[in-house]
């Protein structure tokens, strides 16, 4: 028979002399631990970075500043057909009249003499009689110290006192304030429609010649003259 009164004293007992197991930590406690380990290690090398880059910081500087004094050495000699966007010149003729010169784009030929290539170019000046003059073409040459321009495809001449002149080339003297042509050329003047086979402004703008067989279909009339 069994004794249920001494049930307690079934369940082993432990041993005398043998120490308890240790208790087994918390796995928060584990990951915190590891976390101060890896501080430990990426502090000092996060300083050490920061020392070295210090340290290394005035030299690289100096690289940045001989490489701007580098390009600083650079002369307008060493570089070839220099060019503008949106290009634009401006002067006054012999007898102090302004006038103005502007292009798409230009692009210096000669920097010795001055000569640009122009694209789109459009020059505007006065005449001596005090009349404005506006020129536009494709392409055009400036020569910047005799003050010419000369223009090629697709030349419309515009002046103030009614006359419109359409040819294919033309040189204007924005020293003097004149203008010819040598291709066949169309228009309109105050009088009617002209054509003939180039044209001249003379007289520092004041008058305007249509050469070769010229003619001319007069207003309110059905014949040439």
């Amino acid at each position: 028979m069994v004794d249920l009164r001494a049930d307690s004293d079934l369940r082993p007992k432990p041993e005398r002399g043998r120490s308890h197991p240790h208790p087994v930590k918390p796995v928060a406690h584990r990951m915190h631990s590891r976390r101060v380990g890896l501080l430990r290690v990426a502090l000092p090398a996060t300083a050490l970075v920061l020392l070295v880059l210090l340290g290394l910081w005035p030299q690289l500087r100096g690289n940045d500043e001989r490489f701007q004094l580098g390009f600083a050495k650079l002369t307008p000699n060493a570089v070839e057909n220099l060019s503008m966007i949106n290009a634009r010149y401006q002067g006054v003729d012999k007898r102090n009249n302004p006038f103005a010169v502007t292009a798409d784009r230009g692009v210096e030929e000669d920097p010795q003499n001055g000569v640009v290539v122009l694209d789109n170019p459009k020059a505007d000046f006065v005449t001596q009689g005090g009349a404005g003059v506006y020129i536009e073409a494709k392409l055009g040459t400036y020569y910047q110290q005799e003050q010419w321009l000369d223009l090629e495809g697709d030349v419309n001449l515009y002046h103030d006192q009614g006359y419109e002149l359409h040819t294919q080339r033309a040189r204007i003297n924005l020293k003097d304030s004149t203008a010819e042509g040598h291709d066949p050329v169309t228009g309109n003047g105050p009088q009617g429609r002209l054509n003939g086979k180039g044209f001249r402004i003379l007289d520092e703008g004041r008058q305007i010649i249509v050469t070769g067989q010229a003619g001319m279909s007069l207003k309110g009339a059905g014949r040439k003259k």
